[in-house]
């Protein structure tokens, strides 16, 4: 066990030079560290005026970081690393206590070269910590099946719900299954089983709601706004925004094909979520079957198991395929427990085969499975990884010829013959099974050279990587700190409250990261609270701002348009040549336009 978590803290602190902080949660930590209120209601400002999108579990975790050392790249990201790193070997004790310890160490090794683990924890998102709690939940669960007291379940069930104010209901996909797992696992008469699993699912949403349930306590004046609410509720931002609001129009899965690709069953397996989680997924089922079928018998504890780790997946899986607005990295939920299931079905299948028994068959067919797969993956996008196929190929033909033949033949040989042969079908397995998506994560090239990675990553070579931003148009990324326009407005600032005022949150983000008060007129979707019209000229005749930077939207609330149109009626727009290096004023993609707004006839005191 300590001899992977190195190897996970060496993978991972490569990944952490190569990653890069995500500009709208970066300028929230920064944020929440300017005050108690800030931090307690996780506001996206410095003045506290609106709150991010999501709920604030993972932002505290890294404004306390930020707080302790620092405004730095790196400590932005060092929260992934330690969360990435501790999910080794929580996942190799749950997985040790179901099936043992060689089965815990390639569960380990599947996760450790699992693609989209290495992406996601390159950036400072929710999703890493959200992984760490849950796979805590799992352990703590696998503890208490034999439990005398309670602590261990109350401890799992304490998890989900902090997994929760992490990332919110997606960290409470497994709460069934993880019930079910404990009523057929637990060593305790069936009512009492039914009695905890109950109360076991009472904590995880009293734990889960209690946050939510405290600020629902507080006078709306007396807290930031809640951004994904048009009408200012944490239960609407929660359950209606980041919950049933992603099930999916038409509109939305056309606007999805852009990420992750239209929503239904092969999503999983399209060309733009497959490189991510699912090189071993055929063969993680293959394995669940089987041992569901043959779990019958071997007890109590051996059917728990593969009720949690296959539950997990399956639950994931179907909510992945059905969600309309889906990112390939929040696959990242379902790589421990595809490590789980390869790690537990592999080990059982090569004692199997080592005995000759009928399972160790599932060797050689979960090694042609596998690569036939991998070489559907690497053949239909052209990365250059074209090389990688005969390499699988040769390595899976030499596996299951080793395989087959052992598993056939009934004579006596040497123990040096049998070691050897051990030895080429575990490298040559090995080599089949886990060469591709190795060579697909370590091929992920730096953030820096595809800066929109930051708020969209993914693993996987640059050629990849360039195909994907290709499909999107050239888009997903937004608006960056322009330095000459930040200058320009620091140099005409009259005492102001705020720098400028910005149309969106996306287009304050990165100068509040910068240290900068500007201050977001709205939320980071068009759904949230907004200043109107009528707001931004009280603040404008108070001197809170001057200048407004702002894109133009089509679409919005009421409000958020009523002020976009006095902003664009009452102010005057200064062309990015009155600030811009000569030769760099021309018009940018996602570049918003800087206003006046000292007058509110529209003209301009420069």
């Amino acid at each position: 066990m300590a001899l992977s978590s190195l190897l996970a803290g060496a993978l991972y602190g490569w990944g952490l030079t190569r990653g890069a902080p995500h500009y709208y949660y970066s300028a929230a930590m920064r944020s929440m560290t300017l005050s108690w209120h800030n931090f307690f209601f996780g506001a996206f400002d410095p003045a506290g005026s609106i709150t991010t999108d999501k709920l604030p579990g993972s932002l505290w975790v890294h404004a306390i970081f930020v707080w302790l050392f620092g405004m730095h790249d790196w400590v932005l990201l060092l929260p992934e690393l330690l969360a990435a790193v501790a999910t080794v070997p929580l996942l190799f004790g749950a997985v040790r206590r179901w099936a043992g310890q060689r089965a815990a160490f390639i569960a380990v090794g599947v996760f450790l070269l699992t693609p989209v683990i290495f992406a996601t924890a390159q950036v400072n998102i929710p999703d890493t910590l959200m992984v760490l709690c849950v796979v805590a939940g799992a352990y703590a669960l696998s503890r208490s099946f034999d439990a005398r007291g309670w602590g261990w379940l109350a401890l799992s069930a304490v998890l989900l719900g902090i997994g929760f104010q992490m990332k919110m209901l997606e960290a409470l996909l497994v709460l069934p299954v993880f019930g079910l797992a404990y009523l057929v696992g637990a060593a305790r008469p069936l009512r009492v089983r039914m009695l905890a699993t109950v109360g076991y699912g009472l904590v995880t949403l009293a734990v889960s709601l209690s946050w939510i349930i405290v600020v629902g306590l507080v006078p709306a004046g007396s807290r930031p706004k809640i951004d994904g609410s048009s009408s200012n509720s944490l239960w609407d931002m929660v359950f209606v925004y980041n919950g049933i609001g992603r099930s999916g129009s038409a509109q939305d899965n056309a606007f999805a094909a852009l990420f992750g690709g239209p929503a239904g069953p092969l999503r999983l397996f399209d060309d733009k979520v497959s490189g991510e989680i699912s090189w071993l997924l055929p063969l993680a089922v293959l394995l669940l079957v089987v041992g569901l079928v043959t779990a019958r018998g071997k007890g109590r504890r051996e059917l728990a198991g593969w009720l949690l780790w296959g539950g997990w997946l399956a639950i994931c899986a179907a909510a992945f395929s059905v969600v309309s607005e889906m990112h390939p990295y929040y696959t990242v939920l379902m790589a421990p427990a595809v490590a789980a299931l390869v790690g537990v079905g592999v080990d059982r299948a090569w004692g199997a085969w080592r005995a000759r028994r009928s399972q160790g068959w599932l060797l050689p067919l979960g090694v042609v499975l596998t690569v036939a797969w991998t070489s559907v993956v690497l053949l239909r996008v052209p990365v250059g990884l074209d090389w990688l196929v005969p390499v699988v190929l040769v390595a899976g033909v030499i596996a299951v010829v080793v395989f087959s033949v052992h598993q056939l033949s009934s004579g006596r040989v040497s123990v040096g013959r049998q070691r050897a042969v051990l030895v080429i079908a575990a490298a040559a397995g090995a080599l089949a099974l886990f060469a591709a998506p190795a060579t697909w994560m370590l091929g992920t090239p730096p953030i820096s050279a595809n800066p929109s990675r930051e708020s969209d990553p993914i693993a996987g070579p640059a050629a990849f990587q360039a195909l994907d931003e290709a499909s999107m148009g050239g888009g997903g990324g937004q608006a960056g700190l322009d330095l000459s326009l930040l200058h320009y407005v620091q140099a005409h600032n009259a005492g102001e409250r705020f720098l400028f005022a910005a149309g969106q949150a996306s287009i304050a983000a990165p100068y509040i990261g910068d240290g900068q008060d500007v201050l977001p007129l709205q939320g980071f979707t068009d759904l949230s609270s907004s200043v109107d019209g009528a707001g931004v000229a009280s603040m404008v005749s108070h001197q809170d701002f001057r200048y407004v930077l702002m894109l133009y939207l089509p679409t919005g609330t009421p409000t958020a348009l009523s002020a976009e149109q006095w902003v664009r009626a009452r102010c005057a727009a200064i062309p990015a040549t009155a600030y811009e290096p000569a030769g760099h004023g021309a018009a940018q993609r996602w570049a918003p336009t800087l206003y006046d707004c000292r007058q509110s006839d529209g003209s301009q005191s420069r």
